[in-house]
């Protein structure tokens, strides 16, 4: 028989006993080639768990049916750092994203040769001999989560040249990214050099097929980032600031993806995020929301539920199988979790509908975290403009913040404008231009009421705003309480006024006080609140604002002493007083007690001048601060601007 060897065939010819014993050695035999194949099929099915074989040094491409190469940025990255004749490599993800397969190797980008051993592997790596009997590749050993590998390349005795590390990266069954490189490697007998510069677009790559064609630059794949990669095409993604999914350089951002019935979401905070959390809303304020937080507790990534109530959250239990987290990482100051949301879950009494009903999204992140719950969010806030489906991709735009800017506007203009001339005109300014009269009053008089009656409506009209923008009270922050407090002392002053005593009346002094003090502690207030909305993301004003705000305060301030030394010094040398702290009133100018009462107090000249300096350079303050602030974030309006003149 064909299947025999020559030992079975003699016993066949010499004892025909034998003959039943070969043919249960041939179904022996059978048997074992059916159990190979099967483990074959079966090793080909399940995606070779215990790392690629040698033949993957051709390709990099994994076994695995039914997936495919993603053409997507991938995730992941191979950083090399230099020792004595050995290359330090790590193999990770800039977003801390698990994988669990891997394959990478070393080639010569000139000739195309595997180069050099790999060494000091952890447990859950193994060697490749890609060239039989050398350790010139490095494989996974299971399926479990990895993160940040790291093992020793050892580069040949006498070699020079340059290297590239070409991997592929498996972060499940059916996702995988190939030719994922390395920066360029130079090795000068065993002098170990890592380059930085990227690779010229024109230069002809020799390293091993198939590379991954976004990784030319590779300074460039570094600083992208693979969270905004197909937002609008595939997914849905909105962030804050407003415009910063194009730029991808959001604050906080979320992504809806909808594969079937199943809604991902993705979330992804910067700058030490505590939490970033996303709303389901009817409109684009808070209220009412159905929210889900990803909070970082002590380096570990948990997912929550909460409720809106006004301007108030509250974490509530979450319902069973509402939402389920599937990955979440906090590195660096970075934190991103990923989870599924139900597309129909019943929250406070109301049944939110992901596939039938559109819905608003809010996105917020902050820096701090409560005993139950998420603190105030003061990294960003900000919600979409419109409401849709989440399964309708494509562009999600910021909701407006006119009224926001324009609330800004009106109180700048009053408590650095119109407030501070009114005031020095009343505090400095009661013996000067006596002799005229604007309408039947004196001078200081006429202006300070037309600046104060200016300041009193600006400020009235810039709550009203707020009011509508928030659609309720608000004292969450410093800001707004204190600006409350502000406007509520703006409000009484001119019915305050309109109830002073006549000149001479015995309690005339105590109004005068009283309307001092009230004044002075509103002006006092409204600095106060102006220099905290600096803070506010809301604001999105640049840091040195406080700058601009503290010169004004400084240069406020000067004049006040100024003024107070030059009056002191006419006061010695004229019955009229510049300075009415001791808030006595003037005689009528028809007093016959005072024959000078129709003369300007000493010193005139000088006021009218520091009053003239005075109003230009708060004028000048007021329309820098409005500009900043109508047209923030003002930095990039000013990049858009020049962009514009130079291409013009």
């Amino acid at each position: 028989m064909s299947l025999c060897n020559k030992a079975n065939c003699k016993s066949a010819k010499s004892n025909s006993v034998d003959v039943e014993v070969h043919d249960a050695h041939i179904g022996k035999q059978m048997s074992r080639t059916l159990l190979f194949l099967t483990i074959g099929v079966l090793a080909k099915v399940f995606g070779l768990p215990n790392g690629a074989p040698p033949e993957t040094c051709l390709h990099l491409t994994p076994r695995h049916p039914g997936s495919s190469l993603q053409s997507s940025y991938p995730p992941y990255q191979v950083l090399p750092a230099a020792g004595q004749g050995r290359i330090r490599l790590i193999l990770g993800s800039p977003q801390g994203l698990a994988y669990e397969g891997f394959m990478i190797f070393a080639r010569d980008i000139d000739t195309g040769e595997y180069v050099g051993e790999f060494a000091n592997l952890p447990d859950s790596a193994k060697i490749v001999e890609c060239t039989q009997g050398v350790k010139n590749g490095v494989t996974h050993v299971n399926t479990s989560k990895k993160q940040n590998l790291e093992f020793d390349w050892e580069a040949p005795v006498g070699y020079e040249g340059t290297i590239i590390f070409n991997s592929t990266f498996a972060q499940d069954y059916s996702t995988y990214w190939v030719g994922v490189e390395s920066p360029r490697v130079t090795v000068l007998k065993r002098s170990i050099d890592v380059l930085t510069t990227p690779t010229p677009i024109t230069t002809y790559r020799t390293t091993t097929p198939p590379y991954h064609i976004q990784t030319v630059d590779y300074t460039t794949k570094v600083e992208e980032d693979p969270f905004y990669t197909d937002c609008s095409s595939t997914k849905n993604c909105f962030g804050a600031p407003a415009g910063c999914v194009k730029s991808k350089d959001c604050i906080a951002a979320v992504a809806v993806i909808v594969q079937g019935d199943q809604y991902i979401f993705e979330l992804q905070a910067q700058r030490n995020a505590r939490y970033v959390a996303v709303g389901l809303s009817d409109d684009k304020n808070m209220g009412d929301d159905s929210v889900v937080e990803c909070t970082n507790e002590g380096g570990e990534i948990a997912l929550h539920m909460s409720w809106n109530s006004g301007k108030r959250n509250t974490r509530h239990m979450t319902p069973e199988g509402a939402v389920q987290l599937e990955s979440g990482t906090a590195k660096d100051d970075v934190i991103y979790c990923k989870f599924r949301r139900d597309k129909l879950t019943a929250v406070q009494g109301r049944t939110y509908d992901l596939v039938n009903t559109p819905y608003h999204l809010l996105v917020v992140a902050g820096t701090k975290l409560r005993s139950n719950g998420v603190d105030f969010h003061d990294l960003v806030y900000l919600g979409t403009s419109v409401s849709k489906k989440l399964s309708d991709v494509g562009e999600w735009t910021a909701a407006s913040d006119i009224l926001i800017r324009v609330h800004g506007a009106l109180m700048l203009a009053s408590w650095i404008g119109t407030a501070s001339i009114g005031m020095l005109l009343a505090r400095y300014y009661r013996q000067t231009w006596v002799n005229s009269q604007l309408c039947g009053k004196d001078h200081w008089f006429a202006w300070h009421r037309f600046f104060m009656v200016l300041t009193w409506s600006m400020t009235i009209a810039a709550f009203v705003i707020i009011f509508v923008e928030l659609g309720t009270w608000s004292s969450a922050t410093i800001h707004a309480s204190v600006g409350l407090a502000t406007t509520i002392l703006c409000f009484i002053q001119p019915f305050m006024a309109a109830m002073r005593p006549h000149p001479g009346a015995p309690r005339r002094a105590l109004f005068n006080w009283v309307h001092w003090f009230v004044g002075n502690v509103a002006k006092i207030c409204g600095l106060i609140a102006i220099f905290f909305a600096v803070r506010l993301n809301k604001a999105r004003l640049p840091d040195w604002v406080d700058w601009v705000l503290t010169a004004f305060v400084v240069f406020h301030v000067l004049i006040h002493l100024i003024l107070t030394f030059l009056g002191c010094a006419s006061d010695r040398q004229a019955s009229q007083r510049v300075n009415s702290f001791p808030m006595k009133d003037m005689h009528s100018r028809g007093s016959m007690v005072h024959p000078d009462a129709r003369r300007d107090a000493p010193h005139s000249g000088m006021r009218k001048f520091i009053f003239a300096v005075y109003f230009v350079v708060v004028a000048a303050f007021v329309a820098a601060l409005v500009v900043i602030t109508v047209l923030a974030p003002i930095e990039e309006t000013w990049a858009t601007f020049t962009n514009t003149i130079s291409n013009y």
